[in-house]
């Protein structure tokens, strides 16, 4: 119950620390529970919404032969206001531009007519639930979202906790932030790059770990090819991959290193085998012996 009463600040800050009291309502979530909460966050900031789906289906809010058809564009609806920060008022005004009420009658009587419409949806055709934990944990984000608009009336909780989340992908070794990790570093924006650990999408990573994400004007989501353009340096940068708080990106180098390296030692011997055996001495051909078999190719 995180309410203004119930938190407190010591005075030594030598390390940024909070003290919560009042623990008279807590609720246990799983560390299942919690690694889809870190993957979900990484899809909303991305507004992967098809992937968040997924997310929504292991947490147990959607079942999993829900209708994706109609889940996407509601959630679509639904999430990107929020995103972008600035708490009920301004999610109220997102809204009502989504819908296009602009002030008049006509616009308002028809914007509540489609709301209503999405909502009806919601009920009746996406067969939905709240896991019990839920209440007490979306009680406490509202309260300390509502603390943090006191101090900053465009405070975005979402882009806000992209950094935390940054650090549990970069040091967490457990299989589904390892899988998290993944979608966030291969295939950038270019095509051509699918399936490729892009050097942006690291950079962007291992600054946003740092505690600086990249803002654009106007943007609710976090960009995960944008690199800051006063981010950490080169020598700050390498000293936080080499940390222990960056042990699950060095796995995963570690990996793409070896299998780049065994890449180009087969492109090695495919290039080298043919010439080693063309310079070796050949043995007098016989005419009535077949000529002997081109060198073996590497597979």
């Amino acid at each position: 119950d995180p309410h203004p009463g119930n938190l407190m600040r010591p005075h030594d800050q030598s390390r940024a620390r909070l003290v919560l009291i009042d623990f008279g309502l807590v609720a246990r979530v799983q560390r299942k529970d919690q690694d889809l909460f870190v993957s979900s966050i990484i899809h909303l900031a991305n507004k992967d919404y098809a992937a968040l789906i997924d997310d929504f289906v292991g947490l147990g809010i959607l079942p999993p032969d829900c209708n994706r058809a109609k889940v996407l564009p509601l959630m679509d609806k639904a999430l990107s206001p929020y995103v972008k920060g600035g708490g009920a008022k301004k999610y109220e005004q997102e809204l009502k531009t989504l819908y296009g009420m602009d002030g008049s009658v006509e616009s308002t009587v028809g914007g509540f007519q489609a709301m209503t419409s999405d909502m009806l949806t919601v009920l009746n055709d996406i067969p939905f639930s709240i896991p019990p934990y839920f209440a007490l944990l979306a009680r406490a984000v509202v309260t300390l979202e509502g603390l943090a608009l006191q101090a900053d009336p465009d405070y975005g909780l979402v882009l806000e906790a992209y950094p935390f989340v940054a650090r549990k992908l970069l040091s967490s070794d457990r299989p589904e932030l390892q899988k998290a990790l993944q979608e966030v570093l291969y295939g950038g924006g270019d095509p051509a790059l699918k399936g490729v650990v892009t050097p942006t999408r690291l950079a962007a990573l291992v600054n946003s770990a740092a505690g600086v994400v990249a803002r654009q004007e106007g943007a609710a989501f976090v960009d995960l090819d944008a690199v800051p353009d006063e981010g950490l340096t080169p020598a700050a940068a390498a000293a936080f991959v080499l940390s222990p708080d960056a042990a699950s990106i060095r796995a995963l180098l570690a990996d793409e290193a070896a299998g780049a390296s065994d890449l180009l030692l087969r492109q090695a011997l495919r290039k080298a085998v043919p010439l080693v055996a063309a310079a070796l001495p050949q043995p007098p051909r016989l005419p009535f012996l077949p000529p002997p078999p081109e060198p073996l190719e590497l597979p």
